[in-house]
């Protein structure tokens, strides 16, 4: 079992949606300006409803072997009420898409400096003697987890994560795109987009407010692919690949290239890539979903970066084309 962070309350918005047809912000214009709440909440339900914490620390600690979010995130998935984890290397191991290899310098062995470096760290205590391939069992230190999570932590729901370690690659040779590093991305991507709390302060319920909100606090995130290679320890090649596959084959992420362009000493330079989820989603409601939302948040971002670099464009000829389909 799980200690998730799950809202059990099914408390609505005082506006439900008309004919199971979900309105968004753009649809519903001023309605929504009578509740206390942006959007309207639409319960998820099951795996969806259904999400843990990976803190900052874990994210961007290049220390770590590139599958530490995902070590991270099967302890957490297995931990059971009273903290205590049973496992073995090598499970997490294949839940991590690897095969068990008991060499010295194996992933059996990788997995374990993992779990030592969380240990060290402060998130685990063993219970039991180390081992690469037999039963051990550890606690999970909740309180020291949730206060490393006060600096910073990426909130990543149960079927996001069924998702992306499922996700085969067809006809990759590519050994860096694995599961664990499209969930690193994913996990760092998610942390650093930002998203506006739904509950409204009471001179923010008005249509004009609301608008005005939205433009000054967009849920989007700009960087660049260099800089954010290097804080979480892979190659700008293998991130860039993996944006376009949480993108365009996952639908989970939304992003937009910037143009280029020329500096005063005639030097051309990429401008930061703007990146916004592909839904909003906040203690196990769905808030809005589509272009409606994802896009006209990156649109917004890109106005509000104007301040920083003049003439600042959405590039949409480097677009990447998706598949048509309804995520949320």
């Amino acid at each position: 079992m799980i200690k998730i962070g799950v809202n059990n309350s099914h408390e609505l918005n005082s506006h439900e949606p008309v004919d199971g047809k979900y309105e968004s912000f753009a649809e519903s214009k001023g309605r929504i300006a009578e509740g206390k709440y942006e959007y309207r909440r639409i319960p998820l339900e099951d795996s969806a409803s259904k999400y843990i914490y990976v803190p900052l620390s874990v994210i961007t600690d290049t220390k770590l072997d590139i599958r530490r979010v995902a070590v991270f995130t099967y302890l957490r998935l297995h931990c059971g009420l009273n903290n205590v984890i049973n496992f073995t290397i090598p499970d997490i191991v294949e839940w991590c898409g690897g095969k068990p290899d008991r060499t010295a310098n194996g992933s059996n062995s990788k997995t374990l400096f993992t779990l030592d470096s969380l240990n060290d760290g402060g998130y685990l205590t063993y219970l039991t003697e180390k081992s690469r391939s037999s039963y051990m069992k550890c606690r999970f230190n909740s309180d020291y987890y949730y206060d490393d999570c006060s600096d910073g932590f990426a909130a990543i729901y149960l079927d996001e994560i069924e998702k992306i370690m499922s996700y085969k690659k067809a006809n990759s040779k590519d050994s860096t795109l694995n599961n664990t590093t499209i969930l690193l991305v994913f996990a760092y991507l998610r942390l650093r987009i930002r998203r506006r709390p739904n509950e409204l302060k009471p001179e923010e319920r008005y249509p004009d407010n609301i608008k005005s909100r939205r433009e000054r606090l967009p849920d989007a995130y700009s960087g660049n692919i260099i800089d954010i290679a290097n804080e979480i320890g892979i190659s700008s090649k293998t991130l860039s690949k993996i944006i376009d596959i949480l993108e365009c084959e996952m639908h989970l992420i939304v992003t937009d290239r910037a143009y280029r362009i020329k500096n005063e000493d005639d030097e051309f330079r990429t401008l930061p890539t703007i990146f916004a989820n592909a839904y909003k989603r906040e203690y196990g409601y769905l808030l809005d979903t589509g272009d409606n939302y994802s896009r006209i948040e990156i649109e917004l971002k890109a106005e509000n970066m104007k301040q920083h670099y003049q003439d600042y464009k959405i590039d949409k000829r480097k677009r990447k084309s998706t598949k048509k389909g309804s995520e949320s």
